[in-house]
């Protein structure tokens, strides 16, 4: 992040789409546990961050949303 964003509180907006598998975490099974697990985790990371916006699983099995918050958090994310 440039000084310039930093001296001025820069804020992001990101949209986006997650494909793909999930990789296996703590003994999920079925792809319906790892798609949900998809949209629980990034939830879980943004608190983390302390960035918002929104997630949902797709019917398409995507992980759509959107994150909001400072430059070097939503870069983070």
């Amino acid at each position: 992040m440039s000084a310039l964003a930093k001296a001025s509180g820069a804020l992001k907006s990101v949209d986006y789409e997650v494909f793909g598998r999930v990789q296996g975490n703590g003994g999920l099974r079925g792809a319906a546990e790892g798609e949900g697990r998809r949209a629980e985790y990034t939830e879980e990371e943004a608190r983390k961050l302390g960035v918002v916006g929104w997630v949902k699983n797709t019917s398409q099995g995507t992980v759509t949303g959107q994150v909001q918050g400072p430059e070097d958090k939503v870069n983070a994310m």
